[in-house]
């Protein structure tokens, strides 16, 4: 399985959403390390990459509308015209050994459990990353859906299923987006349960 590497992502850091990837190494390399250390995955399906995937060739679900934070234009396979929110999903049981989602579950619009149930229904493992515990109320400045996600909230749009590994990555610059994230992994060799 070919993954993101250094080299890869230090080309996003020359990208026009250079920004937006400063900083995001540490957690991406530690999801790497747990695709790596499970060494299992085949089919793979990341929702909402942005410019590039974490595991390269693999299957894409992604807005029909094109948003802000762009899309890959390349190492995609297949790729899902879809908004996450709108289920069920057009893809059938357990067809994914692998799900990925990081910092896009918040903005699911009040629509994560659905979502998740999809991703139990869909896939036999999960990533998903979140922005952790960030202090950012509405205001015009910042990023309300990040306010203050923490594991109750992550608990309840994850259906209280328990991960197998949590990983909590530090504050990685000054910037509110830089704040500590916290990444997720479930697996089930089934499928995803209750």
């Amino acid at each position: 399985m070919d993954l993101m590497n250094k080299e890869d992502f230090n080309n996003l850091l020359k990208s026009s959403l250079s920004k937006y990837y400063e900083g995001r190494w540490t957690s991406f390399s530690e999801v790497i390390n747990i695709i790596k250390q499970e060494n299992e995955f085949e089919k793979v399906l990341e929702l909402g990459p942005a410019f590039q995937t974490i595991v390269k060739n693999c299957d894409i679900m992604v807005k029909p509308e094109i948003d802000v934070w762009g899309r890959p234009e390349k190492y995609i396979n297949k790729e899902f015209k879809n908004d996450a929110t709108v289920v069920p999903w057009p893809i059938e049981d357990r067809t994914y050994d692998l799900f990925i989602a990081l910092q896009v579950w918040e903005y699911l619009e009040g629509k994560q459990k659905e979502a998740f149930e999809e991703v139990m229904r869909t896939s036999k493992a999960a990533i998903l990353s979140f922005p952790y515990m960030w202090d950012c109320p509405k205001d015009n400045a910042n990023y309300p859906e990040h306010h203050m996600i923490d594991e109750k909230i992550i608990s309840e749009w994850t259906l209280n299923v328990n991960p197998k590994k949590v990983i909590k990555i530090p504050r990685t610059g000054d910037r509110v987006s830089k704040g500590p994230r916290i990444i997720y992994f479930w697996k089930n060799n089934k499928h995803l349960s209750y």
